[in-house]
């Protein structure tokens, strides 16, 4: 059995014995077994075990898109259009599995704004990081109508800590290896493991709206993204809340901001609200509404992007990113 498994052929492997051996699960275990059943197996057992490695493979053929949903101030709506895109994304990809990460994690609103009760958060699969595979991830997050798989934001704040960068790097190579799609609601200050979440990405929205506080922010967001070497195409900036009653054009602030607006989302308060208040996403409240239309488009558009390469150039490095960007060595 170890000459075989040696071979670095793709196979897995069930072993079974009359008796639960301790021993001899921890020796077959070593011999490159994956999974150990009692013979002869309960039906329900072997059909666990089988649809385990069947994920397991999944894992580690799959390369998922990751998008994050990043801007510079509060109130634009980052978390509405984070979870509003993966809905959008699930729908219009039903064949794909869809995770939606919230990365605000202590008092991220992903769950509020679905009306969850989860069981597990950021905070349990950081601490289960060194142990976890694609059925112990699947465990942790939270299945929702519509085929979006949600992590919760951690419910104590003092778990924050322990979610540095290389937690949000390893937490996001995971969801990327068991989902088609992931979308990440991050957090407006720039930490490590925020930057962590845009150098992971595949696609960045940068939200903003036709305001001049706003556009400042994204205009400060567009120079460091240049100074962190992303490529071009990596940014999409989204107008959110577009409407009649902006104070500049689109047109306009694309020559602020020297850069194109790839979106514009409609100002819809009373079905955004009304979605809010029902704990759902647009699409499943009114998904006749040019609201939802806007959001499946707007998948549509980062969904056509290629998942095969982080788009800044660079491999992973260590040490703090946020301290390499401001010229500050680590501190002991």
């Amino acid at each position: 059995l170890e000459r075989e498994v040696r071979r670095g052929r793709p196979t897995y492997i069930i072993g079974t014995a009359a008796h639960a051996d301790p021993d001899l699960i921890v020796r077959a275990m070593r011999a490159g077994v994956h999974e150990f059943l009692v013979y002869p197996p309960d039906p329900k057992d072997l059909s666990g075990a089988v649809d385990r490695l069947l994920r397991r493979t999944h894992a580690g053929t799959t390369r998922g898109l990751v998008v994050a949903v990043y801007s510079t101030k509060g109130g634009l709506g980052t978390t509405s259009v984070a979870v509003n895109l993966a809905y959008a994304m699930a729908r219009n990809n039903p064949d794909a599995r869809v995770a939606l990460a919230d990365f605000v994690v202590a008092g991220g609103d992903v769950g509020v704004q679905l009306d969850l009760r989860p069981s597990y958060d950021i905070g349990d699969l950081v601490a289960k990081m060194s142990r976890i595979d694609a059925e112990l991830l699947y465990s942790l997050l939270t299945p929702c109508d519509g085929g979006v798989w949600v992590l919760p934001a951690a419910d104590k704040p003092e778990q924050a800590d322990a979610i540095d960068a290389n937690a949000a790097s390893a937490i996001l190579e995971h969801l990327r290896g068991s989902f088609g799609f992931t979308v990440v609601d991050c957090e407006h200050h720039l930490s490590d493991r925020t930057l962590a979440a845009l150098d992971a990405a595949d696609k960045i929205v940068l939200l903003t709206q036709l305001n001049v506080p706003a556009l400042k922010g994204t205009q400060r967001t567009l120079a460091l993204a240049r100074r962190l070497g992303y490529a071009e195409e990596k940014l999409s900036v989204v107008v959110n809340r577009h409407g009649s009653g902006d104070v500049m054009s689109v047109d306009d602030a694309a020559k602020v901001l020297d850069h194109e607006i790839a979106f514009r989302i409609p100002n819809d308060y009373r079905t955004a609200s009304a979605a809010l208040v029902k704990g759902v996403s647009v699409t499943t409240y009114a998904e006749g509404s040019a609201l939802a239309g806007s959001y499946q488009s707007l998948a549509a558009t980062l969904g056509g992007v290629s998942a095969h390469t982080n788009g800044n150039g660079h491999g992973r490095t260590t040490g703090s990113r946020l301290g390499r960007l401001l010229g500050m060595g680590r501190k002991s």
